[in-house]
């Protein structure tokens, strides 16, 4: 986490060497990375034409300003910024995450390789907190054509270039991709069960989700995870403590408002299955 402070921080020294009256008065509104090969930044045209292209008519971009490390596009009455960082991600924390990346088996040679990165942050926008995610995946997903991209980081989740692109090509309030937006932390003990934790629900004001020892087979414990956070993300905090979830209430897989198993401190959603 401190890293990721760092991150920011060295973004907005960046923007102050554009616009500092604007890094001075802003709020950061959202945060993601985008891993590269080589310390390249495209052109601020190139990367306009393809945001507004995946925005459509939704949203339109007012202006932009462009330097050698830095691109800032008035959109959605805040701005967008992205700082080109020549360094690799810091203390080596993609070495760490990409052993979890389960989903993608090749991530830790994927990424091992890399030497720079952008910060890709939003300021000020006015958007509620799924518009503002939406928004940030199309800005993430304009750098992805570029070879030079290799990943996007987003609240820990890492996603190779191409899943970037397939997941945020359909992306809309019907079709969330949580896969971009919240980190599935699964395992398994052979003896015990399946376990599952998320990371990122609380950016959109929600609880994380977890099960521990779990009974059922990987795939439709993550299954069950992945259409609960997309259900909160869309509808709220509207699965109360106590209640069921699953395919049908005979299932009696039961969702508590409970300590978290990892987390010291915090409450989470506990997905209880049957014994």
């Amino acid at each position: 986490m401190k890293s990721i402070y760092r991150l920011v921080t060295t973004l907005v020294i960046f923007v102050s060497l554009i616009s500092p009256a604007l890094a001075e008065t802003s709020k950061v509104k959202g945060l993601a990375f985008v891993v590269l090969a080589e310390p390249k930044m495209p052109s601020g045209e190139q990367v306009k034409a393809a945001l507004q292209q995946r925005l459509g008519n939704s949203l339109l971009i007012d202006k932009m300003e462009a330097g050698d490390q830095v691109i800032l596009f008035r959109v959605a009455e805040g701005t967008v910024a992205i700082g080109l960082v020549d360094s690799p991600i810091p203390n080596k924390e993609l070495e760490d995450v990409c052993r979890f990346a389960w989903y993608w088996p090749d991530a830790c040679q994927s990424v091992a390789p890399h030497k720079a990165h952008l910060i890709v942050t939003m300021l000020d926008v006015k958007l509620d907190k799924v518009g503002a995610a939406l928004l940030l995946t199309q800005v993430v997903a304009s750098f992805m054509p570029d070879a030079n991209a290799i990943a996007g980081y987003w609240q820990g989740n890492l996603q190779s270039r191409d899943v970037f692109l397939k997941l945020s090509g359909v992306a809309s309030r019907q079709r969330l991709p949580v896969m971009l937006w919240v980190n599935y932390r699964l395992s398994n003990d052979l003896l015990k069960g399946w376990s599952i934790s998320t990371r990122g629900m609380k950016e959109f004001d929600l609880m994380e989700i977890e099960s521990k020892d779990a009974n059922v087979d990987g795939k439709s414990l993550f299954t069950l995870v992945a259409w609960m956070s997309d259900y909160l993300i869309s509808k709220g905090p509207v699965i109360l403590d106590g209640d069921t979830v699953g395919e049908s209430p005979a299932q009696k897989i039961q969702v508590r408002h409970a300590p978290s198993y990892w987390n010291e401190g915090q409450t989470v959603y506990r997905v209880v299955y049957p014994q």
